[in-house]
């Protein structure tokens, strides 16, 4: 059955691949026939919005689309000292339907990015898709999100660097808790896909039961790195259960217990001596909405980790999750705080992180769109005998100008820093040591969003 599953999502991934290349020239096709539109001026007075770059729409029953065709540099990551030089075509789709009982969202993005010096070309794809069912008092949503990527995602709703997508508002589409950033590996294209669902049932006017579970795998699609190390390929599975109170129109309390269990599919076979581990946590949250643009939300509790090692007893962390979200007419702001365990994200076997992350966007003269993406993550390898002791130190900075040329059509330059060390002088799995930049310009074509039927 192992081995039957892992061949299942070895080939899922080659098919996920092949339909990326299928996109790619199906967005070049759309940027073609938009190419003719190019000579339109920005009219002097409009009551339809001016595109300054792709958005997700706030409407029901709304379709957003934008193509971009970009040029990036960058130096220090795929090419070493060297510049890397890379012509992009993505893509950007997002709707929400019109449904008020049964509400259906989907966000994605993708393209292609073809080197033309030494580094490699490669594709990226990020999907996500959630259902909302309601039936009697129970309240279900049932969401997935996949993401195909040439390495650990960095900034944008797509997770590359350079490719425009700056500053886009957070995403309908949420699928599992917070996981703050993740350590960065180099060139080495990887698959993950999280399935979950979750349940509402109220008890009285103010207080409901809740339930979730998710499925997440990570997958290599080289099965090696560009460095020759195996990518720490994993499974997880998530189930939890909680108890919430609505105090007022303005503050919700709730506590929740969750199971997460971890299992790593190469560990042994590729001399990768990570064991599977478990974790538990007892939380209680806090969200109080500051006004109808602003929210505040702290989840805090004590977790417990089981390493599966007959000599290795349970641990005692901390659990946080903290946030503050702005979203008004013109701007988007949201900080976050998460302290969590995780997989590893692919470089080692089970890790505790710290992550802070900023996002800030705003619409200046109706024409200039500013964005910000600042983070930081600080994350350990778990304590397991036999195991060396790991400690990476994450960092960064994005920045992106965006200028509307006519009405649907937009240019932006954009500028990207990652730094990362650790200290332990133990190898690891294809983990990106070092400083790199990326700069990227391009031009965006994103018309008004469509509007189909009513609620």
């Amino acid at each position: 059955m192992k081995r039957a599953l892992q061949s299942a999502m070895r080939h899922d991934a080659r098919m996920i691949a092949a339909r990326n290349w299928a996109a790619a020239f199906a967005l070049a096709g759309l940027l073609g026939a938009a190419h003719a539109a190019l000579g339109q001026a920005i009219p002097a007075a409009e009551a339809s919005p001016i595109s300054t770059g792709f958005s997700i729409p706030s409407l029901a029953g709304s379709l957003q689309w934008g193509v971009t065709a970009s040029e990036s540099l960058t130096w220090g990551y795929y090419s070493g000292n060297n510049v890397a030089e890379f012509t992009n075509l993505s893509g950007d789709l997002a709707y929400l339907s019109n449904s008020a009982k049964d509400p259906f969202g989907i966000v994605a993005s993708g393209g292609r990015s073809w080197a033309t010096s030494s580094a490699p070309s490669y594709g990226f794809v990020d999907l996500g898709m959630s259902q909302s069912v309601t039936a009697g008092r129970w309240y279900f949503v049932f969401s997935d999100n996949v993401n195909y990527l040439p390495g650990t995602p960095t900034v944008g709703l797509s997770g590359v660097a350079g490719v425009g997508d700056l500053g886009v508002a957070p995403a309908p589409v949420q699928v599992g808790p917070d996981s703050g950033q993740g350590v960065l590996t180099n060139y080495s294209p990887e698959i993950t896909n999280t399935a979950a669902g979750s349940v509402q049932r109220p008890i009285t006017g103010k207080t409901s039961l809740t339930g979730s579970a998710s499925y997440t795998v990570l997958r290599f699609l080289d099965g090696q790195g560009s460095t020759g190390n195996f990518g720490v390929e994993s499974d997880a599975v998530t189930g939890s259960a909680g108890l919430s109170h609505r105090v007022s129109g303005r503050d919700t309390i709730a506590g929740n217990y969750s199971y997460s269990s971890y299992i790593y599919l190469n560990n042994l076979s590729n001399g990768i001596p990570e064991p599977n581990f478990v974790s538990q946590t007892a939380s209680m949250s806090y969200t109080h909405l500051v006004s109808p643009k602003f929210a505040l939300s702290i989840a805090a509790g004590p977790e417990w980790v089981k390493i599966n090692l007959s000599n290795q007893g349970q641990t005692l962390n901390a659990f946080v999750d903290a946030s503050a979200n702005y979203s008004g007419e013109f701007s988007h702001l949201s900080l976050a705080y998460v302290r969590n365990t995780n997989s590893g994200y692919g470089v080692i076997g089970g890790a505790i992180s710290d992550s802070v992350t900023f996002a800030a966007s705003r619409v200046f003269a109706r024409v200039w769109n500013g964005a910000v993406n600042l983070g930081y993550a600080q994350t350990e390898g778990l304590p397991t005998p036999g195991v060396p002791a790991y400690d990476f130190h994450t960092f960064i900075e994005s920045v992106q100008i965006s200028r509307a040329l006519a009405r649907s059509f937009s240019a932006y330059a954009s500028y990207t820093v990652e730094d990362q060390s650790h200290a332990s002088a133990a190898s690891t799995t294809d983990l990106f040591d070092g400083f790199s930049q990326t700069l990227g310009f391009g031009v965006t074509y994103s018309p008004t969003s469509k509007h189909f039927g009513r609620p």
